[in-house]
């Protein structure tokens, strides 16, 4: 680990400079009032004293939550929560309040870099956006030349929003069909689940407000959930003023959300979806489900024979293996409380449960969120009040469809090199932590050039010695990060570095959250600082560059032109917050609101909320059946036999069920007696937040260590192995070792550590290198479920040992 040189005193007192721009010039020393303030650009056009505050969205997390910043005199100050937008409602987490930093970072890139020598040199040379875009166009160009363009990789880790859509776009106009979307992570088992159940590629929106009972099942809402705030506001005001809503959280830790709820309910890692059975069987065994919701709603429940007069279990039949009794011995949780549980949410409707996304990286990921999917089916929960909403998406313009050339055409319809032989692939759904061995296979083809945008996967990802010979396999990357982060600095050959989210245009591409259409403004609060650009004007400038029909493709003037080509649909649909005759009107008002809330949701239209081939919630996944049989005709054996190769089971009916399959683990217990619990701090931020002061300096619980990490530990688990209060201990896997501190707590279940993510940057800046240490250096991807879904993080077991001093 790279020593720590400057103290946590002079951190925090850089810190509190670059909250407010003095990085830029340096505040005179004698008068922190000083009118001698840095010269930011812009800041000219500004009276002395003048403010402004200026409505946006946050950029901190997927959330999306509706902000006012303050800007004086061209520099922004503050951020504060707007109290008009929807999602927030004037709330804002520590994420959001430390947004300056990310404008003001001094370690940002402040303009094109072009790498002069062997990739991590660190040999980088200033160049000319001129001279960048027509670097990379060339070599785009020649690639299409050669009839080659299936050998560009797009790698884009953002999850939703029109900037997503326009590198797809792009992917499509250049003829690639690989555009490898690295954004959904973080809630791809959850959104498998839907998919299987609902016909819908998207998590749920909550009614938190409303609901009586939520059950949070390894959720970190109060940890570090986009959901946050609307917990944090449930809280506050209770169900519809019907008293406060009661949270019950399941799970192996005290953590924030535990510590909040009114009841925690320890149980082992990696069995929520036994626990959520056991609550589902007593449901069924004393009909306390919604008989009418499933009678007429529902397919699956009971036992049925298809078309082929085929048998097949049906969901009731599932529930009669997951008696209380049976789920006590696998949660190691008392009989009583899963019955308790079962009565309170029967009993206290509108009510609903919740997974966590991070609990759900896990072999067993998909079909625990079925599980928790089809409870609150049985609970009436499926598009009611105070249950799971379907979100309705902004009514947008669509851009004009893109026109193919021959080339395209050509590059289109060659295979994808994430699809792979999926003959030999032992899973029916693909995780991005498969990618680096998709690539380096070089299987019909390989890559010859990597653009990188919004993904750092040296750093965030498991294995990153995979990532790092696949990314070495690619002549040529190009890097869009504003910061110096870790794959950048090993592997980009050119860097085009994006404006902060604070000067450039887009919409907020919020998570789910309210069920109507909300969308987001971006805006530039600030004109931008250096010699960065927007990403979408980039690739504007590519593609007018490469000709060949992408100019045609993409005939904006800038990105902003093709940002409002997509609102206009907002003001044609005459509805929602903002309706005016005018469209001049409508952008006036919109930019100065920041948001834009569709209509009052609609609940019950089942048309829209299941579009399963049933038309109705699915118990029994038809589509996940379907896969399996495509899959055994693909290898040639039977459905029995893909069952038992793909997850160890013997009848494939169990498979389009919701079922508890044992968690998967890396490591003999022998070896390695604890289970690691990697999990994400309240602090953690898109880029994981660790080069932002404010944040590091934040501690996960008062009293607690900052600027450094810690394997929190029950004391007896700490006992067994010598180690006491502060030592210094090494966690090891079979992937790697880590340093770090001891923290002892009885909030840990016994024979667990936990490690908080977002620490250990090798790169990232002055605040980040250095600091901690990075969980994701110990996780295997030997455990990736086989039905695809999230990136792995649960699953590792590693051993402790104490350094001596």
């Amino acid at each position: 680990m790279t020593e720590f040189r400057e103290s946590r005193r002079d951190l925090l007192k850089a810190a509190g400079v670059l909250g407010v721009g003095g990085v830029l010039g340096g505040c005179s020393e004698g008068d922190a009032f000083s009118p001698n303030k840095p010269a930011v650009p812009g800041s000219e056009n500004w009276m002395r004293g003048e403010e402004r505050f200026i409505a946006t969205s946050c950029g901190q997390c997927e959330a999306g939550c509706g902000i006012r910043v303050r800007v004086v005199e061209g520099r922004a100050v503050k951020v504060e929560g707007n109290s008009d937008c929807p999602i927030n409602r004037g709330g804002i987490g520590p994420r959001g309040l430390a947004a300056p930093q990310v404008l003001y970072d001094p370690d940002r890139i402040q303009g094109p870099l072009l790498l002069t020598g062997p990739r991590g040199s660190g040999e980088w040379k200033s160049i000319a956006w001129e001279e960048a875009i027509e670097l990379l166009g060339e070599r785009l160009l020649q690639l299409r030349e050669d009839a080659r363009p299936e050998q560009l990789g797009i790698l884009c880790g953002r999850e939703r929003g029109m900037m997503r859509d326009f590198w797809e776009r792009f992917a499509t106009a250049y003829g690639t069909p690989n555009f490898f979307d690295g954004g959904r992570s973080d809630d791809g088992a959850e959104i498998r689940a839907s998919l299987a159940m609902q016909g819908i590629g998207e998590v749920p929106a909550r009614d938190w407000e409303n609901a009586k009972v939520v059950l949070s099942l390894g959720s970190g809402v109060l940890d570090a959930s986009c959901q946050t705030l609307h917990f944090a506001r449930m809280r506050g005001r209770g169900n519809g003023g019907n008293g406060r809503t009661e949270i019950i959280h399941v799970g192996p830790s005290y953590s924030r959300t535990a510590m909040n709820a009114d009841e925690w309910i320890e149980a082992r890692a990696g069995t929520n979806a036994a626990f959520v059975l056991g609550v589902a069987h007593v449901l069924v065994r004393d009909e306390l489900f919604d008989q009418r919701f499933v009678g007429e709603q529902c397919s699956g429940f009971e036992s049925w024979k298809d078309d082929e007069g085929r048998e097949h279990l049906g969901f009731r039949a599932v529930l009669d293996q997951f008696s209380p009794v049976e789920v006590a011995k696998i949660c190691d949780v008392p009989i009583a409380v899963i019955e308790d549980v079962a009565r309170s949410m029967s009993k206290n409707r509108p009510c609903f449960a919740i997974s966590g996304a991070d609990d759900l990286k896990a072999s067993n990921g998909v079909h625990t969120a079925m599980a928790v999917h089809a409870l609150n089916a049985l609970l009436g929960a499926i598009d009611r009040p105070g249950g799971l909403l379907t979100q309705l998406k902004p009514p947008l313009a669509e851009w004009e469809e893109v026109e193919l050339d021959e080339i395209a055409e050509a590059g289109l319809e060659r295979e994808p090199l994430f699809d792979g032989d999926r003959a030999k692939a032992r899973a029916l759904g693909r995780s991005l932590d498969q990618l680096p061995n998709c690539l380096m296979a070089g299987d019909p083809y390989s890559l010859d050039t990597l653009l990188i945008d919004h993904s750092n996967p040296i750093y965030a990802r498991a294995d990153a010695g995979a990532w790092r010979s696949a990314l070495q396999s690619i002549p040529f990357a190009v890097s869009f990060s504003p910061f110096m982060d870790e794959t950048t600095a090993e592997f980009a050959n050119l860097v085009l570095p994006d404006d902060s989210w604070l000067e450039r245009w887009e919409d907020s591409c919020s998570a789910p959250n309210l069920g109507r259409a909300v969308f987001g403004l971006r805006q530039p609060v600030v004109e931008r600082l250096y010699d960065t650009r927007a990403t979408g004007d980039v690739l504007i400038d590519v593609a007018q560059a490469i000709g060949e029909g992408l100019d045609e493709a993409f005939a904006w003037k800038d990105f902003k032109s093709a940002f409002k080509d997509k609102i206009i649909g907002l003001h044609k649909s005459k509805s929602g917050s903002i309706a005016e005759s005018k469209g001049s009107k409508f952008l006036k008002r919109l930019y100065a609101e920041g948001f834009w809330v569709g209509d009052d949701y609609v609940h019950e239209q089942w048309e829209r909320v299941f579009q399963t081939e049933s038309g109705r919630f699915e118990f029994f996944s038809t589509a996940l059946w379907k896969e399996l049989q495509e899959r055994a005709e693909l290898r040639g054996e039977s459905i029995e036999e893909t069952a038992m190769d793909l997850a160890g089971v013997g009848d494939p009916d169990l498979l389009c069920l919701p079922f508890y399959r044992e968690l998967a683990t890396v490591g003999e217990t022998s070896r390695y007696p604890l289970s690691l619990q990697p999990y994400k701090p309240h602090t953690y931020a898109r880029g994981s937040g660790a080069n932002l002061p404010w944040l590091v300096e934040l501690a996960p619980w008062r009293g607690r260590s900052t600027w450094g990490s810690e394997a929190e530990l029950h004391p007896d688990t700490a006992r067994v192995f010598g180690i006491r209060q502060s030592d210094r201990v090494v966690l090891e896997s079979s992937e790697g070792s880590l340093e770090l501190s001891a923290y002892l707590t009885r909030g840990v279940r016994r024979g667990d550590v936990r490690v908080a993510l977002g620490a250990g940057h090798t790169a990232y800046g002055r605040f980040a290198e250095g600091i901690g240490a990075n969980a994701m250096t110990l996780l295997s991807t030997d455990t990736l479920d086989p039905f695809g879904g999230s990136s792995v993080l649960q699953g590792t077991r590693v051993s402790i040992r104490r350094l001596q001093s």
